[in-house]
């Protein structure tokens, strides 16, 4: 999709400060405060993907403020600031002062109140909104909000990455753009821990490639046409690297999906409302194609037949809900 642009040039000389105001708190959950609401002139692009907001802003002089009735609608995330040109003083709830020049970063997080003085002529920053889960809860993390930091080289990769993510995004397919954005998570979690990502346990790459594998499987579950092959080019990734991944955790991507499948029709099966439904006809719901073969896994991992399953679930009053 297309930049969102929110520029201050958009509203009408003798209402454009109050107005883009509104608009800033509602789209950026900032309160906007000019030095000079006569001369004042911002203008924010902002990408919008997958799991990652990218917005590259300019301000003249003014002090952004998030409330805290603006922090409490905002969602769970780290909102990376770079400063391009110029730089800011910023502080937060629980921080301390900190300075924000060119060649630093500051990672802010965002239900935490906190307050931002721009003094320059114009300054240029990109910021960067990730959710807080995809970067794990490392130390790493922990150490860095609130504060200010040197550009690592780690950090150059994550810049020179989103800069250029922010440029191209309009153009990329779906699937791409969340492709960009999962890449865009392992080079800010590789910046936090300073490199070191690899060696943190479920942080790693490897752990990552999975996780996404797994997330896709789940939303194609029961396409007739799922396969290893198909899922690992959806990626960019080699069908030989994506089997390693899985042999990684003793399994293989056929008994993966196999497994899933059968929680799917074993939830179904046990679920009440589903009671209408053959069991035939949750196997193929579930994906499986053949009923001999769906019977034969169903007894193998639940150590029953599905209609026992069912008939027990029913009886007792447990069903499982999906």
């Amino acid at each position: 999709m297309p930049l969102v642009t929110l520029s201050a040039r958009d509203f009408e000389p003798q209402h454009r400060v109050p107005a883009f105001q509104d608009a800033a708190a509602a789209i950026c959950r900032l309160q906007i405060e000019p030095e000079d609401p006569h001369s004042f002139a911002s203008t924010t692009a902002i990408a919008l993907l997958p799991g990652a907001i990218i917005a590259s802003t300019m301000h003249a002089p003014c002090t952004t403020v998030r409330t805290l009735a603006l922090a409490a609608e905002d969602t769970d995330n780290v909102l990376i600031h770079v400063p391009l040109s110029a730089g800011f003083r910023i502080r937060q709830r629980g921080g301390d002062d900190a300075e924000c020049d060119v060649g630093k970063v500051y990672v802010d997080p965002n239900e935490v109140p906190g307050i931002a003085h721009f003094t320059d002529p114009m300054t240029h920053v990109l910021y960067v909104s990730v959710p807080r889960a995809v970067l794990g809860a490392g130390a790493g993390l922990n150490r860095a909000l609130r504060t200010s930091q040197v550009m690592s080289p780690y950090w150059q990769l994550f810049v020179g990455y989103a800069r250029s993510l922010h440029q191209v995004q309009a153009d990329l397919s779906p699937e791409a753009a969340r492709s960009c954005a999962e890449h865009l998570h392992d080079l800010a979690r590789m910046a936090l821990a300073d490199g070191q990502v690899a060696d943190q346990p479920g942080a790693g790459v490897r752990a990552a490639w999975l996780h996404r594998l797994k997330s896709d499987i789940e939303v194609h579950l029961t396409a007739p046409d799922l396969s290893l092959d198909r899922i690992a080019a959806r990626h960019g990734i080699s069908g030989r690297y994506a089997r390693a991944l899985f042999a990684g955790e003793h399994t293989t991507f056929r008994d993966y999906v196999r497994e899933r499948r059968l929680a799917l029709a074993h939830r179904l099966l046990c679920d009440p409302r589903q009671v209408h439904r053959s069991v035939s006809d949750i196997a193929m719901a579930a994906g499986f194609g053949d009923l001999s073969w769906f019977n034969a896994c169903y007894r193998q991992q639940y150590g029953t037949t599905p209609s026992a399953s069912r008939a027990m679930a029913l009886a007792s009053g447990s069903a499982v809900q999906p």
